[in-house]
């Protein structure tokens, strides 16, 4: 019994510590384990807590002490829907948000074609595509809602000579992702350069994107951009760092947090429990989304429904939690309905309107 008190006490203690209620709901979210050093921690959500934890019990007594640092580690707390931007009755598509997707190489176009599409489901007006210009009428038939643009190209892949006809794009678009499909080679580093350093917008960095400055991330500091995401999967996260994955995974929060301070930027630590991550230190946890949505081109859709969001008006950090939110929910509808056996990103991307939806309804 002396055992179980302090168990209880340590929940109400890690819930006022989080300035949760009490309610029975929130304490059956919370559970106390213990280490192979029989330590105890916070487990909240399903997610261990970075928190110090001290329990003390005699008799008829039980304390409990719960420490941590200012970082809100929690999970989505508001209702989603209040943040999805609202549309005027007589909107037109230029009030809807403008997106330049960069994009696609040979062989990988599907990457600009998920993006774009899931920038469109998730309420964007207009959407361009730029790609290599081989590859600029195999994008188009796939999309007819997009425009396209062909770039400078060499095997396939954007070279330098592409730089002025993106940032000609660019300077007409409320928000940009670069990234997904677009290849390896150094015109990519030198392109996105030129893109953090000339366009003033809101940008999304993405898989290749990421890649390209692997070595060189000092580069995010010379942005002038109002505001820019990454959005790296572990494997990126630790490219980007020069670690193991196994690192990053051992500390998400730690790593995320510690990288948007760093850099500036808004980070998407993609996974089970995805975290999102800004300069500010605010740091939250997405608990939508399911095991099925480990496949191919999923990451690509999370960008597009996350520049959709900043076209759309909302600044770096709400989009990528609400992208992220919007995202996995609709990867759970899309679960429900095929299960996790089998889902691939285009059966979440049909789902993304539904997720809103449900959002605004509730």
């Amino acid at each position: 019994m002396e055992t179980l008190a302090g168990f209880y006490a340590a929940k109400e203690a890690f819930l006022k510590y989080k300035k949760c209620g009490i309610k029975s709901l929130e304490l059956s979210q919370v559970s106390i384990e213990h280490d192979k050093m029989n330590a105890p921690f916070v487990v909240y959500k399903g997610v261990r807590q970075n928190v110090s934890l001290s329990i003390s019990h005699h008799k008829t007594s039980a304390l409990s002490v719960v420490c941590g640092d200012d970082l809100a580690l929690t999970y989505f707390d508001a209702k989603m829907g209040e943040m999805i931007p609202k549309r005027k009755d007589d909107a037109h598509k230029g009030d809807c948000g403008r997106i330049l997707v960069v994009a696609g190489s040979r062989g990988m176009t599907g990457a600009a074609v998920l993006a774009a599409k899931s920038a469109l489901r998730s309420g964007s007006g207009l959407v361009t595509v730029a790609v290599p210009k081989d590859e600029r009428m195999i994008v188009a038939s796939m999309v007819p809602e997009i425009i396209t643009v062909g770039l400078d190209a060499e095997n396939g892949i954007i070279c330098f000579g592409a730089m002025k006809e993106i940032l000609d794009e660019a300077k007409k678009a409320d928000a940009v992702i670069f990234g997904p499909g677009l290849g390896r080679k150094k015109d990519i580093k030198d392109v996105l350069f030129g893109l953090l350093t000339q366009y003033e917008g809101k940008l999304v960095i993405d898989a290749d994107g990421l890649n390209a400055i692997k070595t060189d991330c000092e580069i995010l500091k010379e942005k002038k951009c109002q505001q820019v995401v990454i959005t790296p999967h572990p494997g990126e996260m630790a490219r980007l760092l020069g670690v193991t994955v196994r690192a990053i995974a051992e500390d998400r929060c730690g790593v995320a947090a510690h990288f948007a301070k760093e850099y500036g930027v808004t980070v998407v630590l993609k996974g089970k429990d995805t975290v999102i991550a800004n300069e500010n230190g605010d740091v939250k946890i997405n608990p939508t989304g399911n095991s099925g949505m480990a496949t191919a081109g999923m990451g690509d859709v999370l960008s597009g429904v996350i520049a959709s969001f900043l076209g759309q008006g909302l600044e770096s950090f709400d989009a990528a939690v609400l992208g992220a939110y919007i995202h996995g929910k609709a990867g759970d509808a899309a679960a429900c309905e095929k299960g996790v056996h089998g889902l691939i990103a285009s059966d979440v991307l049909e789902k993304l309107p539904l997720a809103i939806k449900s959002e605004i309804e509730i």
